[in-house]
């Protein structure tokens, strides 16, 4: 599993942010599902089939995130088994994969419906062929993927998408599998979302431009972000954050105030003489100009970020740039 797909599970793990994106999908942003009725499962999907002969197929497959909910709404109590499905990258055969796991959890309910029975010895002669009585009900089962990749889905979003030109006739003999998808690009209102997962997909649609990621975190309360959020944000929208506060958060409207008048300071202390404009233009540029010989991945980037004046002027040194746009090989 790659770092994205570790980050993205372990965010969407958190039943708050499980919750808010079921609700945004489900409910239109209401408040239905809480946070405390869910129940982490394995998610790992086994079913066991019979075949003839009494020979046993074993198929077991591994989905991200399963939970078990109790949706609580007017007189009724809906028991259903919740899953996610976290992308990075957009998946062109997500309806089969999707559709593989609900499947898989049917038929493990059967064969534990069928154990049970088995036990009692309560089964009819015509149950006993499929180990199912025609009082025994299913939980339904709901899998939801969320794409984190900005990019417009072009994937199919159901199983008839994925299917060539057919016969008109026989169509309506072809179950169908919709597939159940967050993505991005396709969010008008994330005023929806409850939790920080509003943040993050905001901030991955905008990730273009860096100011308005920044303008979506400073209108969080006080500018501030916890830290999986802050995780998620620099991994797919591409934005470094300055950390400022301890406890798990990170604090962004004061943490990039405070680098932006370091930049400025710096900038003053080239000894320009035609103002504070130039003057903080060039500290501007000189900052452009580090992180640009730095790269996003490179092993100063978070120093250079968090730096002081004194240690910026280090790494200036150290990466060879002296004026804006320019560096010499050390």
């Amino acid at each position: 599993m790659g770092k994205k797909d570790t980050i993205s599970k372990e965010y969407l793990k958190q039943n708050v942010i499980f919750a808010d994106a079921f609700n945004y999908y489900c409910y239109d942003g209401e408040k239905v599902i809480k946070p405390e009725d869910l129940m982490e499962l394995d998610p790992t999907e086994l079913a066991v089939i019979r075949k003839e002969m009494n020979r046993l197929i074993t198929s077991k497959k591994m989905r991200d995130i399963l939970k078990r909910c109790t949706i609580k709404r007017s007189k009724y109590a809906t028991f259903v088994l919740l899953g996610i499905e976290a992308q990075s990258n957009i998946h062109y055969a997500m309806p089969v994969r999707d559709y593989l796991y609900d499947a898989l959890n049917y038929a493990a309910q059967v064969e534990d419906i069928r154990k049970m029975h088995e036990e009692k010895n309560d089964l009819t002669e015509a149950e006993k062929l499929s180990g199912f009585s025609k009082n025994d009900k299913l939980i339904p089962v709901i899998t939801l993927c969320i794409c984190f990749d900005k990019k417009k889905w072009d994937a199919p979003r159901s199983l008839y998408d994925m299917f060539g030109e057919m016969d008109p006739r026989l169509a309506e003999y072809i179950n169908d599998y919709k597939l159940n998808l967050i993505t991005p690009d396709e969010i008008e209102d994330f005023s929806k979302f409850a939790s920080e997962l509003g943040a993050v997909m905001e901030s991955i649609k905008v990730s273009d431009d860096k100011e308005m990621v920044h303008d979506i975190i400073k209108t969080r309360k006080n500018g501030i972000i916890s830290d999986s959020t802050a995780d998620m944000i620099r991994t797919f929208a591409g934005t470094n954050l300055v950390k400022k506060k301890a406890g798990g958060n990170i604090m962004i409207s004061t943490g990039m105030q405070e680098l932006m008048d370091d930049i400025r300071t710096e900038g003053k202390a080239e000894g320009l003489t035609e103002g504070e404009t130039k003057g903080i233009t060039k500290g501007e540029d000189l900052f452009a100009s580090l992180i640009k010989a730095i790269g996003p991945d490179g092993k100063d980037f978070n120093k250079a970020l968090n730096a002081t004046p004194a240690q910026r002027k280090r790494l200036y040194k150290k990466y060879g740039i002296t004026t804006p746009g320019t560096t010499t090989q050390n």
